[in-house]
């Protein structure tokens, strides 16, 4: 993917010179999220978590995206070309991409970044003979859950927990 403009929201494929932006998103991400749910790693683990999430890409193919605005790395989001195991699934509808992390910088919500970032890896994914794109979301997150159904996401499968 070229660098795009969606209204001021510039769309483009991650680069090396993106990397300590895409560790302070993560680390943004990874804090919000141990807020909400008790299991979750800090900000500490942001860059650890962004090299296996960037070494999955490349095991299983994928891409970074980052949004911009205003020349400025406002947002990112990650996904792999991932395949249901088994024959539960027709063969037809088993590969798929998966997202991995979305994050947007907190003052560039609001503007459009998270959808114009969603848009573009559906758009890839259906160009790389995708037919599906899937996220997870913390149950709790209701703000996402609700930005998710928005765009039309709708649940697939639940995963569900307990705690021992």
């Amino acid at each position: 993917m070229n660098a795009s403009d969606r209204g001021a929201v510039a769309l483009r494929r991650a680069r090396p010179q993106d990397r300590p932006a895409l560790i302070r998103l993560m680390g943004a991400l990874n804090e919000f999220e141990a807020a909400i749910e008790e299991n979750r790693a800090d900000a500490s683990a942001a860059e650890g978590h962004l090299d296996w999430v960037q070494s999955e890409i490349e095991r299983l193919g994928g891409v970074t995206l980052v949004a911009e605005l205003q020349g400025a790395v406002a947002g990112f989001l990650c996904y792999t070309f991932e395949e249901d195991p088994g024959t539960f699934v027709r063969p037809e509808r088993r590969r798929h991409a998966l997202i991995w992390d979305i994050s947007v910088a907190e003052e560039a919500r609001g503007q459009g970044v998270g959808q114009a970032l969603l848009d573009a890896a559906e758009e890839e994914a259906r160009t790389a003979g995708v037919g599906e794109i899937r996220l997870y979301v913390l149950e709790v997150n209701s703000r996402a859950r609700r930005i998710y159904e928005e765009a039309g996401y709708r649940n697939y499968e639940r995963l569900m927990s307990k705690r021992l």
